[in-house]
């Protein structure tokens, strides 16, 4: 059999040559990337952080139209055993009963602080963002969903936890509630891979989030840094733009376990899946060149492996069983990684779709970038004119 192999080796021309080498690189490639990116991460976060006791919590909300929401789950919040944890919640001008139902709120629970924008403007959610900042005490802020489904006490005893000096931020794993419908599951899967390259790109020395949510940061480091300044009229993305600037390998903890998980009773559609891909794209904008470049690899050398293991195929057919043999590792170890990860973050259900989705989707995201970035200078020619 190894003799046949050389013979065939041999017998390959300089072009069958040329596409056996850069698909092996490619496959090389990959795989490098998956041992040292997300299984990495999977071996840093398995080792426990040890905690040198709590940090106060200043719990952050910005709502519009959650009357039901505030009426429902807030209180649940509210209702958790932590004297000294506030929950500061900012009314971004909503137009039903949400500031009624927060005032009655506020009669009953002395750790809720209220305030509210009055009257509608550009940018709200950021400039209500800041206001909660401005009122918080405490020296630890946390970006809560007002739609997230009963925060229990283990949740809150883990996001509190004080870490070591150097640590400036926690950030732990959210996701909103499955269902049937098709885009519930693709937003998921989407947020998914989103959260685990932010992890596995953080733990490796290029530290970004996706997601501002189920954040805890050090308040002062907002502030320090001038809060959004000219970033406040960028649109899909809010304090990740501010934090993706200086967050650093040594100022960032990952707290990827079942008990920090947040999970958010939101409706999830076409819209809103499109939306998920917009902010990572613009978030990936503001980040700097080192990672950019490093993003831009990833995304080529994966749209690029399959049709190269494809074309591999066809020119050089007679080495399938080689070809297939190292396919069949590649995909062997991103489904061992997949489902452990997807096991430790309660998203196991989501296992085969997201095989089939980690295929498609760069294919996908390669003609949406070129579309959402065509849309863009459209509409900057047009307000030019």
């Amino acid at each position: 059999m190894i003799q046949i192999l050389l013979d065939t080796f041999n017998a390959l021309t300089a072009t069958q040559l040329v596409v056996l080498i850069i698909a092996a690189l490619l496959w090389l490639l990959r795989l490098l990337y998956l041992l040292f990116f997300p299984l990495r991460m999977l071996v840093k976060i398995n080792k426990a952080s040890v905690a040198t006791g709590k940090a106060p919590l200043s719990v952050l909300m910005v709502v519009r139209n959650e009357e039901e929401n505030c009426r429902e789950t807030l209180p649940r919040m509210l209702s958790l055993k932590k004297t000294d944890m506030e929950v500061v919640v900012v009314d971004d001008f909503s137009q039903d009963n949400t500031l009624s139902v927060l005032g009655v709120l506020k009669q009953r629970y002395q750790k809720l602080k209220i305030s509210s924008l009055s009257q509608e403007t550009r940018h709200s959610e950021k400039l209500s963002q800041n206001i909660a900042l401005k009122s918080a005490e405490k020296d630890w802020v946390l970006v809560y969903p007002v739609s997230a489904q009963s925060p229990s006490q283990d949740w809150l005893d883990e996001m509190d936890k004080l870490t070591p000096e150097q640590v400036l931020f926690k950030v732990a794993y959210t996701t909103v509630e499955g269902n049937k419908n098709w885009f519930n599951k693709l937003y998921r899967i989407e947020n998914f891979f989103q959260q685990v390259r932010s992890a596995s790109y953080s733990l490796n020395g290029l530290a970004f989030i996706y997601n501002e949510e189920n954040v805890a940061f050090k308040k002062a480091e907002y502030f320090k840094r001038g809060g959004y300044g000219a970033k406040i009229q960028e649109p899909y993305a809010n304090l990740e733009l501010v934090i993706n600037p200086f967050i650093r390998k040594k100022h960032v903890e990952f707290c990827l376990k079942e008990k920090s998980i947040l999970q958010k009773q939101v409706a999830v559609g076409r819209l809103e899946f499109k939306d998920l891909v917009r902010k990572s794209i613009r978030i990936e904008r503001h980040l700097n060149n080192l990672k950019r470049f490093v993003l831009l690899a990833d995304r080529l050398t994966q749209t690029l492996y399959p049709l190269l293991i494809a074309l591999l195929l066809l020119v050089v057919f007679q080495l399938w069983p080689v070809v297939v043999a190292f396919v069949v590792v590649h995909a062997l170890v991103f489904m061992v990684i997949i489902k452990m990860l997807q096991n430790r973050l309660n998203e196991s259900k989501l296992f085969i779709t997201s095989l089939v989705f980690s295929f498609i989707m760069p294919f996908y995201k390669l003609f949406f970038r070129w579309h959402f970035n065509r849309q863009n200078q459209i509409h900057k020619w047009k307000k030019k004119v």
